[in-house]
């Protein structure tokens, strides 16, 4: 699921949320204001950030003993 990034139109509060193409806006954490905007950000998934973890425990395991 991508990463999207959000900024509180009330408070100015910045967060991320994983969350499924389409599903609406979150409300801010911060101070649950329902009006909040998406920050374009380059596409990010934390499927790509495990794959590359996989990959450096194989090319370098001796980082990871």
């Amino acid at each position: 699921m991508p990463i999207y990034e959000y900024a509180c139109a009330a408070c100015g509060h910045l967060f991320e949320r994983i969350m499924k193409v389409g599903e609406k806006e979150p409300a801010c954490p911060a101070c649950g204001a329902k009006e909040t905007k998406k920050i374009v950000v380059p596409f990010r998934t934390n499927a790509w950030s495990t794959f590359l973890d996989g990959m450096e425990k194989r090319v370098s395991p001796h980082k990871f003993k």
